[in-house]
């Protein structure tokens, strides 16, 4: 117990360990999953691009071990309180206001003009339509979003300096580090993605750090998030 304790107290270190999981837990839970479906070990970057290019519903599952699905359990082992990372009623509304208006409003504007995002038909039958789609709204929603949130909460933790400020430390380098990631998460969209993906959740993280709830940023992320609504509608339409 206390050894748990201890490295519950150890914040910068589980940082640390979150960033490199990110990278980490994504390959090696692409290479498990292509094994379990295809039957086949491989580590080779390129056959594990193609398979889940062909099955991309199951990538919601690296997404939930990769990002989120860590911090989750280190939160539920060190009995952290989820208010701490603005899961509660207070200033839930205002939340909501200043996070979901201006994303279901660019929600609105992507509708109008098209989407701009090529949906493809999975293939998926009931009920398993069904259970991607709400895995894929849970991976690359909610929980995405506390990733993000856990980083910024425990990075400004382990620096000690800034924490209470609405602009803080850890909201800079983590919105920062997360943009940049998808240089390498999502090389095709480029930097303007990254940079677009760093906004983004600077605003988000603005909203939570003012409110200290999260609940309005959750809610909009997975409003406006693609991979949300490019996994929704390949299981549902």
């Amino acid at each position: 117990m206390r050894l748990v304790v201890s490295r519950c107290r150890r914040r910068g270190l589980l940082v640390l360990v979150s960033w490199a999981w990110m990278y980490i837990g994504m390959f090696a839970t692409s290479v498990i999953i292509s094994y379990i479906v295809e039957g086949v070990w491989t580590t080779n970057i390129e056959s594990l691009f193609n398979f889940l290019y062909e099955k991309p519903y199951l990538a919601s599952y690296i997404e939930l071990v990769a990002i989120g699905g860590l911090q989750l359990a280190i939160s539920l082992i060190c009995k952290d309180n989820f208010s701490t990372y603005g899961l509660r009623k207070d200033n839930a509304l205002l939340s909501l206001i200043l996070a979901v208006t201006p994303a279901a409003a660019l929600l609105s504007l992507r509708i109008v003009q098209g989407g701009g995002i090529k949906y493809v038909h999975f293939g998926l039958t009931f009920p398993l339509n069904l259970f991607y789609a709400l895995l894929a709204l849970l991976a690359y929603g909610p929980l995405e979003v506390f990733f993000v949130i856990w980083l910024i909460v425990n990075t400004d933790e382990a620096l000690k300096w800034g924490g209470k400020r609405v602009l803080s430390p850890g909201l800079l380098i983590t919105v920062a580090i997360f943009g940049l990631s998808h240089l390498i998460l999502s090389p095709r969209g480029g930097l303007l993605n990254a940079v677009k993906v760093a906004v983004e959740f600077l605003i988000l993280g603005l909203v939570y750090k003012y409110t200290r709830n999260s609940i309005g940023p959750m809610i909009a992320w997975t409003l406006i998030n693609h991979q949300v609504l490019y996994q929704v509608a390949g299981c549902l339409m």
